[in-house]
């Protein structure tokens, strides 16, 4: 019936539902916009914090605040998953955008880089508590037709979110000075906006009529109809399999994106750096000392140095150059997001139509062939306006199947514990993935590669093919009423 029906499914919409749904939609958007956010300042602040990093340390630094944030992620999805079913969806809802809006702010004012990863792991556990509430809200207040819709809307509304971020960037960029200040910490003060969100949740949003029901079960038939308890999804075979299987589908795609896909920013600014240091060594080969500096800088100050008779020379032509790189990188990104705009949504039309295996089949294969593509092929500013986008579609497209698949699991007075534990368990692992990306980058530095990102990032992108394998195996939900 679902699939049948599907281009009328608004109409089932009350005005209670869309506000339900423009709140959970922007409450992911601000989401994604923080990490986006986050994407493309924690270069320009890890050097700023700590000058002087070499490429290969600077990605292994990288990958550690990624991994805070990722972690952070995941403690919150954990602890505000067990708040959700038992505080209730809508107060959980507030307190988590609270909490990312506050640390995304003093994002901004880290003056060390122990504070900046600890304001990013406060701020990853408020995004992560309100994914998982934000989810349970939309699958349990839409009617049957329309959630698994209403779920897509949600995903792609963290595109925009990115876009957003992306767009911020390309006005002021995280390398540059605004008005005195770094272009990475005003960067991060866009974030304190999602704060003003709660008012309109407290003010229009209720409760969901299941979530309700559950607590009034919980209340008269003790411990067996608990709500939160996280021991129920052990206790009961069907529901640890179905647990163990979400896992490691949301695992697998999240080590895709925050290892590899979310890592474009060091990508392109890398590979702008090799194809100018090129272009400024062939103009210097009538001196070769001077050839051979800038053929080593490791960075554009360093390149810009080699390059020009005065310190003020070079502070502007690195200012130049380090303008052109943000122009790309923001656009670049940009373009990468409206990519992810479009694939979340075609992988829950495929999970609708034809199930939700195949689904999960289609985005891990096309998510393995773009990050090969996209960091094997990548070498020039042309080539971030065709690659990234479609690196996006690909990469993405997975979450519009999880965000549909990991409610349908669990009934409702476990739905925020198994959606959270799912998906935030699988980010503890997720957290190792920047750091291996780092460790890879060191040791394909040593063997000589001049971007070591580039086979460390192709090389992770094989758990794709951990996916695939666990796909055959997932319980089909599609047609099928939420557990009650």
């Amino acid at each position: 019936m679902i699939a049948g029906s599907s281009t009328r499914w608004w109409r089932e919409l009350t005005s209670t539902h869309w506000w339900v749904l423009a709140v959970a939609v922007l409450g992911w958007l601000f989401d994604a916009m923080d990490q986006r956010l986050f994407i493309l300042a924690r270069t320009p602040a890890i050097q700023e914090l700590i000058p002087g990093l070499p490429a290969d340390r600077l990605t292994t630094l990288a990958g550690w605040a990624t991994a805070f944030f990722i972690a952070g992620w995941a403690t919150g999805g954990l602890v505000f998953g067990l708040l959700g079913d038992r505080w209730g969806r809508v107060r959980t809802l507030s307190l988590t955008i609270l909490i990312y809006s506050i640390f995304t702010g003093l994002s901004g004012l880290a003056r060390s880089w122990p504070e900046f990863a600890a304001y990013r792991f406060l701020c990853g556990m408020g995004i992560g508590g309100e994914y998982a509430a934000g989810v349970a809200l939309v699958a349990e207040a839409m009617p049957a037709l329309a959630r698994p819709f209403a779920l897509g809307l949600v995903q792609a509304g963290s595109s925009v979110g990115a876009i957003i971020g992306s767009g911020l960037s390309l006005f002021i960029g995280p390398q540059s000075k605004f008005y005195g200040y770094s272009g990475w910490r005003v960067l991060f003060f866009f974030g304190v906006i999602p704060s003003l969100l709660v008012l309109l949740i407290r003010i229009r949003v209720k409760e969901p009529d299941r979530w309700l029901r559950a607590r009034e079960e919980s209340r008269t038939e003790g411990v067996e109809k608990q709500l939160g308890d996280v021991r129920a999804i052990f206790r009961d075979p069907i529901l640890r399999r179905r647990t163990m299987i979400g896992m490691t589908l949301g695992m697998v795609g999240q080590i895709g994106l925050w290892s590899i896909g979310l890592f474009t920013p060091e990508l392109v600014r890398g590979s702008l750096l090799v194809e100018r240091r090129t272009a400024v060594a062939a103009e210097l080969r009538a001196t070769p000392e001077s050839a051979d500096a800038a053929f080593k800088a490791s960075n554009l100050d360093e390149l810009a140095r080699a390059s020009t008779a005065t310190s003020a020379e070079a502070a502007a032509r690195s200012a130049s150059w380090k303008r052109e790189a943000d122009g790309y990188v923001g656009w670049g990104t940009l373009l990468q997001d409206v990519g992810s705009f479009f694939g979340a949504p075609l992988c829950t039309w495929v999970a609708v139509r034809f199930g939700r295996r195949h689904a999960f089949a289609l985005a891990y294969s096309m998510a393995l062939a773009a990050a090969w593509l996209t960091f094997g092929l990548l070498t020039t500013g042309a080539d971030v306006f065709w690659m990234l986008p479609l690196l996006g579609f690909c990469t993405c497209g997975i979450f519009g199947v999880v965000i549909v698949y990991l409610p349908e699991l669990y009934p409702t007075r476990l739905r925020t514990t198994g959606t959270g534990f799912c998906y935030n368990i699988a980010r503890y692992v997720t957290a190792t993935g920047p750091l291996l990306l780092g460790k890879l980058a060191i040791v394909f530095g040593g063997l000589g590669y001049a971007q070591p990102i580039r086979p460390a990032a192709m090389s992770l992108a094989l758990i794709y093919f951990l996916g695939l394998a666990v796909v055959p195996f997932a319980p089909e939900t599609r047609d099928q009423p939420l557990p009650e």
